[in-house]
């Protein structure tokens, strides 16, 4: 079976025909069987589906983070339908690089739980192309939930703070003292933060940074934001290589969330992303949350439309 999994063009190429290297790869995926099916088991539409099953965006402004919502008992009966068809379309196995060289391992923030896994993650991946590897989060409160949910420990109050202790804990920088460039402001979701921590021998750089949001009134900094900062402040010198760490599922949405940040910013870097769970403790089919999935689902296609929009 073929996982769908978006890609970055193997040559170098002009951006206007990259766009249409992504083009046809997002087509494909708004195009292909297996997300009909999927649409279908739901009994909804590309159109539809957003409107039907969309539980992170409330009437009244609100969005909700998709690790609190929990499992709608009238997908029940699709459980088994769909987690081949979600496999099938990357949500569970995107884990291995694509290229065993990067110059840069980036770390998207998360829960607190999730913080610790993919900063342990990453130290396995390092090697000596790595100049540096950089944690990319933004001000959110650690909600109490994710303290219970989690078997790692930081007393941090903020998604900046747990990934800033859970890089600091990995890579052996706890009790050193860090630089920050902070810049305040009386709305926590415009703070933002570049923490720099020391080195010394062969030691890759390490950096943690919390990016503003773009929309501080309504919403935290989601993942194009937080790549927006880092172009603007991580001074990058070609050539660079990217690898982002995530969840498994997040995978092929933050994809888009990065390359459209990218294209906006008119610095299109080599990059991939994967997961931080092997294929043998993926979760399983009687124990996934159907109704997290089809938020990134969601995701997906929005993302996709904002592509199509704004670069097609």
């Amino acid at each position: 079976m073929d996982i769908m999994r978006f890609k970055m063009p193997e040559e170098e190429m002009p951006v206007e025909k990259q766009i249409l290297f992504f083009k046809e790869q997002f087509e494909r995926f708004l195009s292909s069987k297996v997300l009909a099916d999927v649409l279908k088991i739901l009994g909804t539409d590309l159109k539809s589906l957003k409107p039907m099953y969309d539980g992170r965006h409330h009437k009244d402004g609100k969005i909700v983070e998709t690790q609190l919502l929990e499992n709608r008992d009238d997908l029940e009966p699709f459980r088994e339908k769909l987690y081949p068809l979600l496999d099938e379309l990357g949500f569970f196995r995107i884990s291995k690089p694509l290229h065993a060289e990067n110059s840069r391992i980036l770390i998207l923030g998360g829960s607190l739980n999730t913080c610790f896994v993919r900063s342990r993650h990453a130290k396995t991946i390092i090697n000596s192309s790595t100049r540096s590897v950089d944690g990319l989060a933004c001000y959110r409160p650690v909600n109490p939930v994710e303290r219970k949910m989690s078997k790692y420990n930081s007393f941090a109050d903020t998604e900046f703070g747990v990934l800033s202790d859970a890089l600091a804990q990995v890579f052996g920088r706890s009790g050193q003292v860090y630089e920050d460039d902070f810049q305040t402001n009386r709305n926590i979701n415009s703070i933002s933060c570049i923490r720099t921590y020391p080195r010394s021998g062969d030691e890759c750089g390490l950096h943690v940074f919390a990016a503003p949001s773009s929309e501080p009134h309504i919403r935290r900094a989601d993942t194009a934001d937080t790549i927006r900062f880092y172009l603007e402040h991580a001074e990058l010198q070609p050539p660079e290589s990217l690898l982002f760490i995530t969840s498994n599922r997040h995978c092929n949405r933050q994809f888009l969330q990065i390359l459209n940040a990218m294209l906006a910013s008119r610095t299109v870097i080599p990059f991939d992303i994967i997961g931080c769970t092997p294929d043998h403790l993926i979760v399983k089919k009687e124990t996934y949350i159907i109704f997290q999935f089809i938020q990134d689902l969601i995701g997906i296609i929005d993302w996709i439309e904002r592509f199509q929009a704004e670069f097609c």
